[in-house]
């Protein structure tokens, strides 16, 4: 039991505590794809973790635990979860009873999610093939007769772009280009699955402070993404200037990281960078728990 409250212990330090650090680091200045997949990682790790606080609750004899403690020092087992057998049932059935609730409303909500993403995705279909475009590209334009300019794409097996005749009047040829090289970048990216996954998380499970916030950094993150890979080909220029044209989402952020970054690609020291957070964001509650567990080892031989 010992081994799962401290492994618990440190979900909860991660879950609470590393929206903070998290959104300091992506203000730093490193990359939105960087930025998002340690967001993202950190958010799988909290997962985990906690599942796996859970399974060493439930399993019988709390599965590899008193190996695990066993390895770490005799003394541990001063202090080793023997000494509370009363509380090991109670806490198992507790924890897994959370589980599976919090299972139940994750799979309603993303069936939700996905019926209503569904009905979307063939409603512009049926305007595509009515309006008989044939469109041969990968990914089609809907081009809908419509003053304002708007613009947005669709993820998923039929993706697609959706534009409005009013943007094209409104900007140059390259401030449109720029803006469907744009949505491209959502779609290439799967960036629609990765903020409907961040939403279903922070609907479910809103106490855990992490995945509250983590879709509002995912949808900004993906935006800032695609921001930049549209300046790649385009121009930073471009794309701000189209930007003030439509009035996107969160603009003046958006142009403030297109003022302050390079548009360039990934450099090879930021990608191992990139790999290097993203793997220390998705262990950080197993390596805090094992550095309390190393450390209270330490303390009970003294």
């Amino acid at each position: 039991m010992i081994l799962a409250a401290v492994l618990l212990f440190g979900v909860v330090v991660i879950g609470w505590f590393s929206p903070r650090l998290l959104g300091r680091l992506t203000a730093g200045g490193i990359s939105p794809g960087t930025a998002l997949a340690w967001w993202l990682l950190t958010a799988l790790g909290v997962l985990a973790g906690g599942l796996g606080a859970v399974l060493l609750l439930v399993l019988p004899d709390h599965g590899p635990a008193p190996a695990i403690t066993r390895v770490l020092h005799d003394c541990w087992a001063a202090v080793g979860h023997s000494g509370l057998p009363a509380l090991d049932p109670l806490a198992g059935t507790f924890a897994g009873a959370a589980v599976v609730f919090a299972a139940a409303r994750l799979a309603v909500s993303s069936a939700r999610r996905r019926k209503r993403s569904a009905l979307l995705h063939r409603r512009h279909l049926d305007v595509l093939r009515l309006a008989g475009i044939r469109d041969e590209r990968p990914i089609p334009t809907l081009w809908v007769p419509d003053d304002r300019p708007i613009a947005y794409s669709l993820g998923g097996r039929h993706s697609l772009i959706v534009a409005s005749r009013g943007l094209a009047g409104r900007l140059s040829a390259r401030e449109l280009n720029a803006v469907l090289a744009h949505e491209h970048a959502h779609v290439r990216g799967r960036h629609h699955f990765l903020v409907a996954c961040a939403e279903t998380l922070g609907r479910t499970l809103r106490f855990v402070p992490l995945l509250r916030e983590l879709p509002g950094a995912v949808r900004l993150l993906v935006e800032l993404a695609a921001d930049r890979s549209a300046a790649a080909g385009h121009g930073p220029e471009t794309v701000r200037s189209a930007l003030l044209s439509t009035r996107g989402g969160d603009i003046s952020l958006r142009l403030r990281w297109l003022a302050e970054h390079s548009s360039g690609p990934a450099r090879f020291p930021e990608k191992v960078r990139a790999v290097a957070g993203g793997t220390l964001a998705l262990l950080a509650p197993p390596a805090l728990a094992a550095g309390l567990m190393f450390s209270a080892g330490l303390i009970s031989c003294w």
